[in-house]
């Protein structure tokens, strides 16, 4: 009895032990196992009817092989290349086409994509690339919606950012210490490979994991609560301190969008795209601050639109809510609202009441700065929804332009229809939610195409300053300045004296694509160690809207242009220093128009009594993006099948061996002890 009961302690004991022991090895053995790098993944994303992006439903893991040309690929294809094993594919992003990803899905041989952007490209990769977008992006969500036949602007897009894959794919670009330095180490890995010639084991292989928990449609994530609204906070601003709805006073608005939208959100950065526009607008309001537009005879309004590339979110939502009447309830709420007792009204949970300040129906011209980046000579285009209404417009802005004789054929402003086409406004124009509204309205969208998007458009390689042309912007910003100024009836002789300060432009251009921790920046934010930040415009807080860091610097800028000092100056380190309604802008307090405004999809509402987002029109906008597992990219030395398989055998049959061992071994101590 007593020998049973030892050899159940002992035995309890030991598988105690061994579990434990287990999972402390594997805790201690994992780092020399694994090695854990930073990934910037592409991610799912839903709207009403259908999901887009990445989704890897299992992980998988794959011998790392770098695909260097068309050819290679196709040899892979092909099974010319590689063994039965899986592999995961480093290819640069010349090679991520949509063919190409369903070619590599197709042969059941890839279980992930690592994908090489700019800084790792060649100069020769950048040949013969194409839009990651469709013929027409966001034109379901625009003013053309129902339009039969809508103009395609984008004849070469590959339709990559609408489409849906199944397999996990990552985005490299060594721009900072830490990317560079995963770049490197993913690079090493590879040319260990290929040093093996891909066949001699053991080699280095990548694990994947990219599990999204959204499924189906944005109503469906939303229910389960496994999405969340895609969204941020736009900007709008004007000198006017003292506007209201009913001083029958015209409104002139000058905007541009914020956001940008590429395959790896974390790394977009839209230089070209988002980044020239949103510097002109700005750098346009800095011009106009020198010169008196409170006294004009129409106020100037500037906006700046987040969510735009998510069928124009910011701008659909700020014209429905300063068109339609604001009710209050104060009503209970299923979660606290954040702004406190500051708030205006507690159900719906506002921060503000100003957009009520602004009548939509005294807006009598918009101006929207789009892509002006000029990286190819023909100057700028001028594209109206209406050439009848709009043609006067487009008159003044082309007798203001700024041209130095020497940059004569450079910088010049041309109608888009000049060719007798009339193609309506381009795809991204924020000014189609006003439109949408208000079809009369004077109205003008400057671009520096007139035909296509470019093939950088909403691209993951828009990253750049190189190749952009920073002093046609700062002209355009003029030329912008003064056209808002005279639209506003300013003095013809005031106009003539507004110029745009071409070193802001430079400090602007650098700080928002490249080097956000800039010395401008400084004045502004006490930030440091940031270079690039993403452009991509995130999701939306419902329970506590916090504003990213490029609509925070948005917001400070303009409400510095467009400043009254306070009646009693002072100084302040935070807002809690000034005044109720002043604002601490540059350590001193300040009087401003300048308010943030919520930017998600019309097509989605929050409900305040249950504190849940609902689908509640498909038509409109209804992007959210799927809540995931944490993302995992690491890498490790793999054997090969034949020596995995010989040491399961021989693993198999240690464990036989020991069994029966064991069985004989009790026998015998059982026989020789003489113990029943």
């Amino acid at each position: 009895m007593l020998y049973r009961f030892l050899v159940t302690i002992t035995t309890v004991s030991l598988l105690i032990f061994s579990c434990a022991s287990a999972e402390d090895i594997g805790s201690s053995l994992y780092p020399y196992i694994y090695t854990n790098l930073n990934n910037w993944p592409c991610v799912r994303l839903l709207n009403a009817t259908s999901t887009i992006g990445c989704h890897a439903p299992k992980t998988g893991s794959g011998v790392l092989y770098h695909v260097k040309s068309q050819n290679q690929m196709d040899d892979f294809v092909a099974g010319q290349f590689g063994s039965s094993d899986t592999y995961g594919i480093v290819l640069g992003y010349n090679l991520l086409t949509r063919d190409n990803i369903n070619a590599l899905q197709s042969t059941g041989r890839v279980n992930g994509l690592i994908v090489l952007l700019r800084e790792a490209m060649n100069q020769n990769d950048f040949q013969n690339l194409h839009s990651p977008e469709g013929n027409c992006p966001n034109c379901q969500f625009g003013l053309y919606a129902d339009d039969d036949d809508p103009y395609n602007w984008n004849p070469q897009g590959q339709n990559l950012l609408e489409s849906e894959f199944e397999i996990p794919i990552f985005g490299i670009n060594p721009v900072n210490k830490i990317s560079t330095q995963i770049y490197n180490f993913v690079m090493k890995t590879v040319e260990y490979n290929e040093e093996k010639g891909y066949d001699n084991y053991p080699l280095q292989a990548v694990d994947f994991e990219l599990f999204m928990w959204a499924a189906v449609n944005s109503e469906t994530c939303l229910r389960r609560g496994w999405c969340e609204a895609i969204g941020g906070l736009s900007v709008y601003s004007t000198p006017s301190v003292d506007i209201q709805a009913d001083d029958k006073k015209s409104i002139v608005m000058l905007t541009a969008g914020m956001d940008s939208r590429s395959l790896f959100h974390d790394l977009t950065n839209g230089a070209g795209h988002d980044v020239s526009g949103l510097v002109g607008i700005l750098a346009a309001a800095e011009a106009l601050s020198r010169v008196d537009t409170i006294n004009l005879p129409k106020h100037i309004l500037y906006t700046a639109f987040s969510a735009e590339s998510w069928g124009y979110a910011g701008s659909q939502r700020f014209v429905q809510d300063i068109s339609q009447p604001f009710t209050c309830t104060n009503k209970s709420r299923a979660v606290t609202c954040p702004y406190g007792s500051s708030a205006p009204c507690t159900n719906p949970c506002v921060r503000s009441l100003d957009f009520k300040r602004i009548n939509f129906d005294q807006i009598d011209s918009i101006i929207e700065l789009g892509s002006i980046s000029m990286t190819t000579s023909g100057g700028y285009w001028a594209h109206v929804d209406d050439i009848k209404t709009s043609e006067s417009l487009v008159t003044t802005l082309q007798q203001q332009q700024n041209t130095p004789s020497s940059n004569a054929s450079i910088f010049s402003i041309h109608p888009a229809y000049e060719d007798n086409v009339q193609r309506k406004l381009p795809p991204g124009s924020s000014t189609m939610s006003f439109l949408k509204q208000k079809r009369n309205i004077p109205s003008v969208v400057i671009t520096d195409f007139q035909k296509e998007l470019g093939s950088l458009y909403n691209s993951d390689l828009d990253d750049t300053l190189k190749g952009l042309d920073l002093s046609s912007i700062c002209q355009l910003a003029t030329t912008t300045a003064k056209t808002t100024y005279l639209q506003a009836q300013g003095n013809t002789s005031v106009a003539d004296q507004i110029t745009a300060n071409c070193t802001l432009v430079e400090s602007l251009m650098d700080c928002l694509v490249s080097n956000f921790s800039c010395s401008f920046m400084q004045s502004y934010f006490n930030v440091s160690g940031i270079t690039r930040i993403s452009h991509y415009s995130s999701i939306f807080s419902f329970r506590n809207p916090q504003p990213q860091l490029l609509p925070r610097f948005v917001f400070t800028f303009l409400a510095d242009v467009t400043s009254r000092s306070s009646p009693t100056p002072s100084s302040c380190a935070t807002i809690q220093d000034c005044k109720q309604g002043e604002y601490c802008i540059k350590k001193q307090c300040v009087q401003t128009f300048t308010n943030y405004h919520d930017a998600y999809g019309t097509g989605l509402k929050y409900d305040e009594s249950s504190g849940k987002v609902l689908v509640i029109d498909s038509t409109k906008s209804t992007w959210t993006e799927s809540t995931w597992n944490t993302p995992v990219f690491r890498t490790f030395l793999v054997t090969s099948k034949t020596q995995q398989a010989v040491e399961l055998v021989v693993g198999v049959l240690w464990t036989v061996i020991s069994i029966v061992t064991v069985f004989y071994a009790k026998r015998y101590f059982k026989k020789t002890f003489k113990i029943e």
